[in-house]
């Protein structure tokens, strides 16, 4: 079945959400907000705060409040470590065209200075992941300086353009540059191709430049911004629409798009409906639903996630399907339909690590193969490099995914104070920003009214101060007297708004 996809663009002054929905289903979700942006792919100076040798790695102090964590002597380790982007992860074919083992690099002491590049965020109680072997995405390449090899994406099948595309980049290619050709290269013009290696290249001597001049630890260069990265690397031929719903966002996409891709101008879309734009697309209920354990099957089956420290675990049920022949048909067909909403769940929720999926037990040794198989075929819309082993004798697959950042879950709340960290409950920032999403619903039916905005003293204390002042200023804009009080018995987890019109009592938000 062909797969339409599309993405939807929420932008606001604290917040960046973009979805990217298949067949009109959300699949994946990226945030970034600008009390807590990602730090992946940002390079920095940085001073060895301690060694461990017996774990041949170390932590180095970048400037946060967490020291990076950094493998030492391990070039496998390293390699794995770069980010070489979501989609190209793994990408390379086949085993004679991966990257060779990165050149030893020297050993560091305490209170030296490096460069290294975050391929990991915080996540929990653990700083950041850091790598000295650095890598640079581009629209058609990904550069790795101090790596001498030229490597093709294997989504290019076509052997007469894979090598077409490995002499070009080898012939322009420097002694101690390597490349990946990523898969948007496929029938680019030969000066495109070759524009990007120039372009990678001085934006790695520019790198080295400001590197003598930064002090550690320090900030040497920062990735791109969300939206840009999402152009980048997923507006693609397959991508029907792009839905924007702010002025600022849609001039910056309709912008590169007509510098890249002028013949996809019209697939970008100017959202103006008075609906906030991820209700009117039905995303913001299936973000609320990816925050639930249980999603329910169309037959009435369903799936359970639940995700721990250690790993994910998916168990699949038949609930109230019953089937029409007999038990192991019901349960063979309920596996099959568990293997896509496993997949997307896994995507949407952004979990990685180990994954253990435990499928309802089949007799019939071809219905196992072909659930295998099936679930195989599946995981090749992640972007995600995701490898799976196979069907055990109790039922279980075992799968690793790799880890981008914070789950969704994590993303939007935090260890409940209440019950020490055996729940979770929202997270200041996703309170303070479902406060403002309702002021912008509310839009100009606020002008004249009174916004009393109630919530606990330690939820208050936890806001950044731009964050509260982009609230109110938004509520001023729209022309409400806004005021913002602070009680202990309100939740400790919401703030609670209420609204008096003009000749009308107050009613909570």
């Amino acid at each position: 079945m062909e797969v339409r996809k599309s993405l939807v663009v929420n932008s606001t002054p604290l917040e960046t959400r973009i979805a990217l929905l298949e067949n009109g289903q959300l699949c994946e979700l990226f945030l970034e907000r600008t009390m807590n942006k990602s730090q992946v792919g940002d390079v920095y100076k940085g001073r060895v705060a301690k060694l461990l040798p017996g774990m041949q790695s170390a932590f180095v102090n970048i400037g946060g409040v967490k020291d990076g964590f950094l493998y030492l002597d391990d070039p496998v380790a390293q390699r794995l470590g770069v980010d070489l982007s979501a989609e190209e992860e793994g990408e390379e074919t086949p085993s004679e065209d991966l990257p060779p083992p990165p050149p030893p690099l020297p050993p560091l002491k305490e209170g030296e200075e490096t460069l290294v590049q975050v391929v990991k965020d915080p996540i929990g109680s653990k700083g950041p992941r850091l790598s000295r072997h650095l890598s640079f995405p581009g629209r058609f390449l990904v550069f790795m300086p101090g790596i001498d090899h030229i490597g093709i994406s294997r989504k290019i099948t076509d052997p007469e353009e894979r090598d077409r595309l490995r002499e070009l980049i080898r012939a322009h290619a420097q002694p101690g540059e390597g490349f990946i050709v990523r898969t948007a290269a496929i029938g680019e013009k030969d000066e495109d191709l070759v524009g990007d290696v120039v372009f990678l290249r001085r934006l790695w001597e520019g790198i080295q430049a400001k590197a003598e001049t930064v002090p550690a630890p320090g900030l040497v260069w920062q990735d791109l911004r969300l939206l840009q990265k999402v152009m980048r690397d997923i507006f693609r031929e397959e991508v029907s629409t792009f839905w924007v719903d702010d002025d600022a966002a849609h001039r910056e996409v309709v912008s590169f798009v007509e510098n890249i891709h002028p013949e996809w101008s019209n697939r970008v879309k100017r959202f103006t409906s008075d609906l906030p734009i991820f209700e009117a697309f039905g995303i913001e209920s299936e973000i609320d639903s990816a925050r639930q354990p249980k999603v329910f099957l169309k037959h009435g089956g369903s799936i359970v996630l639940n995700q721990t420290e250690a790993l994910v675990s998916v168990d699949v049920n038949t609930g109230k399907f019953v089937g029409k022949k007999d038990l192991e048909e019901t349960v063979y067909l309920t596996n099959l339909e568990a293997i896509p909403e496993i997949v997307r769940q896994l995507r949407l929720r952004n979990l990685g690590g180990i994954v253990v999926i435990d499928f309802i037990d089949m007799v019939d040794p071809l219905h196992r193969d072909e659930v295998l198989a099936r679930f195989q075929e599946e995981l090749k819309r992640d972007r995600n490099h995701a490898r799976a082993g196979g069907i055990s004798e109790f039922g279980l697959v075992e799968l690793t995914r790799k880890r981008t950042g914070p789950s969704l879950e994590r993303q939007l709340t935090q260890p409940c104070p209440t019950c020490n960290g055996a729940g979770r409950t929202q997270s200041p920032e996703t309170s303070l920003l479902k406060a403002y999403r309702e002021l912008v619903r509310l839009g100009e039916r606020l002008r004249g009214a009174d916004v009393r905005l109630t919530l606990h003293p330690e939820l208050s204390a936890s806001l950044h101060q731009e964050s509260r002042e982009s609230l109110m200023q938004l509520a001023r804009l729209l022309g409400a007297r806004v005021s913002w009080i602070e009680r202990a018995d309100t939740p400790r987890h919401a703030v609670v708004m209420d609204l008096q019109f003009p000749g009308q009592d107050s009613a909570s938000a």
